[in-house]
């Protein structure tokens, strides 16, 4: 551990380090990334030195040409144009996770879900009585936009 690590920092480090070890995860370098681990946690929480202004800051990771943009997940997407993908294209994209699916794709592995809940047991059915207490609160809910309920009543009874 760097020298001004507070004690909690050093508890931090020393837990950190026992938990690779014992997983066997990163072999010999347990206590060096548990080192990292605690100084970016001190940089985050602005414990750690400011580095110098003529200093530059060393990534793992290669940069390329193309922006970056990130989701408020966290998750970074690269666009040629440097712009953010559209909604559109990221159900498209080749990305990661349930999101990257098409559609179709995330309504069939939804059912999937629906059939075992049911045949499990745990799937929620409404009775007559709540769907129609569901139907009210709805109703209620869109009746309160009053520019809607005039559209609406200015068509009548057309289609």
């Amino acid at each position: 551990m760097p020298r001004g690590a507070s004690p909690k920092r050093e508890r931090h480090f020393e837990k950190i380090k026992k938990s690779a070890q014992k997983s066997g995860r990163y072999g010999r370098r347990a206590e060096e990334v548990a080192t990292r681990t605690v100084n970016k946690i001190r940089r985050e929480k602005g414990e750690a030195k400011a580095q110098k202004a003529g200093a530059k800051k060393s990534t793992s990771r290669a940069r390329t040409s193309t922006s970056r943009v990130r989701s408020g997940s966290g998750a970074t997407r690269r666009s040629a144009n440097g712009r953010a993908p559209s909604a559109r294209s990221r159900s498209t994209a080749g990305g990661r996770g349930f999101a990257s699916m098409s559609a179709a794709r995330q309504r069939q592995i939804a059912s999937v879900g629906g059939r075992a809940a049911h045949a499990q047991g745990t799937a929620h059915e409404f009775s007559p009585a709540e769907a129609r207490q569901a139907g009210q609160k709805g109703g209620e809910a869109v009746s309160r936009d009053r520019r809607h309920m005039a559209a609406i009543g200015r068509k009548g009874g057309q289609r």
